[in-house]
């Protein structure tokens, strides 16, 4: 008893006298920090960060929120380095930052032409963001983007992260958090992928408005437009830097290719009419073969469940129809991922659907062997893509 009682004493009296080694910030006094926006200004050689965070304006209470006052702010901060600009940005917004709340960052394209890990590492290494915080690149700035505030949910970067997951969900673009991305850029080709964010005026109730609800136009009187954020395709990297810029179908191919494909629709004509048919339950395998002359290529398989969600006046038992609407639709997926190989290999030469990989698990030999110039070999290595999807008519097999 009397060990137990020493050694208990002692490790309250160390605890209490290294309490007073760290300093306390109260959580009103931090900047919570919901999005980032970095931007690199090549003129004066420094780095701009904006960023949006979150204010309390309520007291007491379980709830810290006041919903009919703006509970986002903006600080900027610049440096001749990323750090430098963060404590800059802390200093003029008068708060400590607080990135662990932080799901956003997004890099202006400047600073895309950097090395991308240099940047990323900054937040892993010194600012410890949330685990799950997407990264995308922007059509110019970052700034003018985190500008852009909206009226949904209870901060304006909410809005954003919704725009990245439904995309994704959707088959539409790859969304990656910031670790991701860092185990992307290993490979040897140094590859990486981020959704593109660029601003668009459109006709929409989103957005917080310049005159902050002044002077609302009602009854029957056309609605002006607004400035919001949309996805437009994304940005490709190869040796850790902006190699190129892909379009939406590219984006889509980009899904299948990188075995992320969830659900996806497919409509097609049939004579008159049109069909759809939803592809689920997608499985891309990329296996590396050789052919007789000892040559390297891949060869791409898609497999996939199918429905009927727009029959398109076909009956259940038209299967001369049925097969041919199914054909159609696995030659446009098909067609979907070589442009994106095309756009992305050939174009961007970047590898950022798990080529290496491949090769590395089938033929580790291999890769040893050609390390020098494996970059070459993966990228000018041809692609066999074959699609096939068993599709369901009315809950029946239909082939």
């Amino acid at each position: 008893m009397k060990k137990i009682s020493i050694a208990f004493i002692l490790s309250l009296v160390l605890s209490l006298s290294l309490s007073g080694c760290v300093r306390y910030v109260e959580l009103s006094d931090r900047a919570i920090v919901q999005a980032l926006g970095i931007d690199y200004i090549p003129d004066r050689n420094i780095y701009r960060i904006s960023m949006q965070y979150f204010s309390q304006t309520s007291e007491g209470g379980q709830n810290q929120i006041d919903k009919t006052q703006p509970n986002v702010l903006k600080s900027v901060g610049e440096g001749d380095s990323i750090l430098t600009a963060a404590k800059n940005a802390s200093i003029l917004s008068g708060k400590d930052l607080l990135l662990s709340e932080n799901r956003l960052i997004i890099i202006g394209s400047e600073l895309c032409n950097e090395d991308l890990s240099k940047t990323l590492q900054f937040f892993i290494s010194n600012y410890h963001s949330h685990p799950k915080t997407y990264v995308c690149g922007a059509e110019n700035t970052a700034e003018e983007l985190i500008d852009i505030r909206f009226k949904e949910g209870y901060v304006s970067s909410q809005r954003l992260i919704n725009l990245i997951e439904n995309a994704s969900s959707e088959g539409h673009t790859v969304a990656d958090y910031a670790y991701q991305i860092m185990s992307s850029l290993c490979n040897s080709t140094g590859s990486a992928y981020l959704p593109r964010l660029k601003i668009s005026e459109q006709k929409t109730d989103g957005t917080v408005p310049k005159e902050s609800g002044e002077g609302q136009k009602g009854g029957e009187e056309e609605q002006e437009a607004e400035k919001t954020i949309v996805l437009d395709g994304g940005v490709v990297f190869s040796d850790k830097r902006k190699s190129g810029v892909i379009d939406s179908e590219s984006c889509v191919g980009l899904q299948f290719l990188s075995n992320r494909m969830a659900e996806y629709s497919v409509t097609v004509k049939d004579n008159d009419n049109r069909s759809t048919i939803t592809f689920f339950s997608v499985r891309t395998a990329i296996t590396p073969k050789f052919n007789e002359k000892s040559e390297l290529y891949f060869d791409i398989s898609v497999t996939a469940d199918g429905r009927f969600d727009e029959r398109g006046g076909i009956s259940e038992t038209d299967t001369a129809r049925i097969m041919a609407v199914k054909s159609k639709a696995e030659q446009e997926v098909t067609a979907l991922m070589e442009k994106a190989a095309t756009d992305i290999r050939e174009n961007c030469r970047s590898d950022i659907f798990g080529l290496e990989k491949a090769l590395r698990h089938h033929y580790p030999g291999f890769v040893a062997r050609n390390k020098d110039n494996i970059t070459d070999i993966l990228l000018s290595a041809p692609c066999i893509i074959k699609v096939k999807c068993n599709t369901f008519s009315l809950g029946l097999e239909s082939y």
